[in-house]
């Protein structure tokens, strides 16, 4: 299966990078193809040939917010419509819930449909994630 990891740091984060190259590393121990991509302003990713995408960003200031260019991006990623998903947010003090929430709004108004949607702690909880993520249809 054809897997895309795209994540979208608000600034230098190490930790989030991590976390979506180790999504990546178990996903292809199980056999994927993984391709891993940072939203940025202004470029595009095509993602319609993708079987499943994974989305993920860490929370911008205490509100729970996420980075503006992500929806941009996703917008301009190809045909998203019916594409089955998976969200992810780095931990982050109180605000971690909101932002999977807003992440989730974003990701759907684009269309997709997100089937699994986690919180995640450490590098080690991004292998978990990846291992329970519903990539085979029933």
């Amino acid at each position: 299966m054809r897997v895309a990891v795209v994540f979208a740091p608000e600034r230098a984060d190490t930790t989030l990078t991590a976390m979506a190259r180790e999504l990546a590393r178990a996903l292809q121990a199980k056999g994927h193809f993984v391709d891993i991509a940072e939203a940025k302003s202004g470029e595009a990713h095509r993602l319609t040939g993708y079987d499943y995408v994974i989305v993920g960003t860490a929370p911008v200031g205490l509100r729970g917010n996420i980075p503006p260019r992500l929806g941009d991006f996703l917008a301009q990623s190809g045909a998203l419509q019916g594409k089955r998903a998976m969200a992810f947010v780095r931990k982050s003090g109180l605000s971690s819930a909101k932002a999977l929430k807003r992440l989730m709004t974003v990701m759907e108004s684009e269309g997709m449909i997100v089937n699994y949607a986690v919180i995640i702690a450490s590098i080690q909880d991004a292998a978990e994630a990846a291992r329970g993520a519903p990539l085979e249809r029933n």
